[in-house]
């Protein structure tokens, strides 16, 4: 790897072990939640925001919930929250019936592999999924996510352009001619028993470290968002800092010729520290005038979390005060 994700990529999977923190509960049984598959209908807002929190279905200090408490500091409700599954978990029944209780959509990540030991896993090339090997999980999820019933949305192996994950290409010999026909299985089982779902195809932004991934663009009606997924590290070793515009602007740009009608949403982002409080603010200030430059960009998740990174809006408040007024902004279309 290059500057920017040299020696990041057990950073990212440190960064991917605290997601299962955010399914504690998540285990009740189905049949309490069971019911009619329901037809689902876009999201029809123009501007939205959610985001990643690590634990969702439980209640932090003085009795506030810890959507409660997102809210407070963003100044508005989310309009999406983030939780991360792996091919081998269930479905997160509890923490997507909280979700919806705070009057959001939830936003599923799907991920084939055992989280946290790294790419090297043969048993999740992406092969392996073209193959049937994990039909039967698959089958499973499909099963669940229909008898839930709910509007979903379901992000299956992002990232594949990186370097990180089992099924990024290049990776246990995965090639994008691949990953478009394991997308196609997966979105065939899923879309045959769960019509609640909509599938969202994410990427990481075009940087040093990652490829092209218009090539793993599976195309022929089997996606309803493009996403796209991006970090500033700051400066620290192996990192430099990254403007907004030089992580953003060219995968949005790439995203848009890829598809003229599908929105885009940012499904991952966050900002480290700076070297001064005003550094963040700003960052934060430029992210959401690159969202502004494009028509297309119907809205972003940020990874509200302090973990390798203190990726959290609200780690200073400067950096508040910046992501709060944005937001109100962006949200009023202003």
């Amino acid at each position: 790897m290059t500057s920017d994700l040299s020696g990041s990529l057990w950073a990212r999977l440190s960064r991917r072990s605290v997601l299962a923190a955010g399914l504690i509960g998540a285990s009740a049984a189905l049949g309490a939640c069971s019911g009619p598959v329901q037809p689902a209908t876009t999201p029809s807002r123009e501007r939205s925001w959610g985001a990643f929190i690590p634990v969702i279905a439980a209640r932090g200090g003085a009795g506030q919930t810890p959507v409660a408490r997102l809210s407070s500091l963003a100044g508005t409700q989310p309009d999406y929250l983030h939780v991360y599954a792996s091919l081998r978990d269930s479905l997160p029944v509890e923490t997507l019936d909280m979700i919806r209780q705070n009057g959001a959509t939830p936003v599923l990540t799907l991920e084939p592999w055992h989280p946290g030991i790294g790419p090297d896993q043969p048993e999740y090339s992406l092969a392996s999924i073209v193959e049937g090997r994990h039909d039967t999980d698959l089958a499973r999820w499909a099963d669940q996510l229909g008898s839930w019933g709910h509007d979903i949305l379901v992000r299956f192996a992002q990232e594949m352009n990186g370097t990180w994950y089992p099924w990024s290409i290049g990776v246990n010999q995965n090639t994008a001619s691949e990953y478009r026909a394991a997308w196609f299985r997966v979105h065939a089982i899923v879309h045959e028993k769960a019509r609640n779902v909509r599938f969202v195809w994410a990427p990481n932004a075009i940087t040093e470290g990652t490829s092209d991934f218009v090539d793993c663009y599976p195309e022929s009606g089997t996606v309803d968002f493009l996403g796209v997924d991006g970090y500033n590290w700051g400066t620290a070793p192996g990192h430099t800092w990254q403007s907004a515009e030089k992580l953003f602007a060219r995968s949005i740009s790439t995203l848009e010729r890829l598809d003229a009608g599908l929105p885009i949403l940012i499904t991952e982002a966050g900002c480290a520290d700076g070297d001064a409080p005003e550094r963040k603010a700003q960052w934060i200030k430029d992210f959401f005038a690159v969202m502004e430059n494009s028509q297309r960009v119907e809205g972003f998740l940020w990874f509200q979390t302090d973990k390798e990174r203190d990726w959290r809006f609200n780690s200073t408040a400067a950096s508040t005060e910046a992501f709060r007024g944005s937001l109100q902004r962006w949200r009023g279309g202003a």
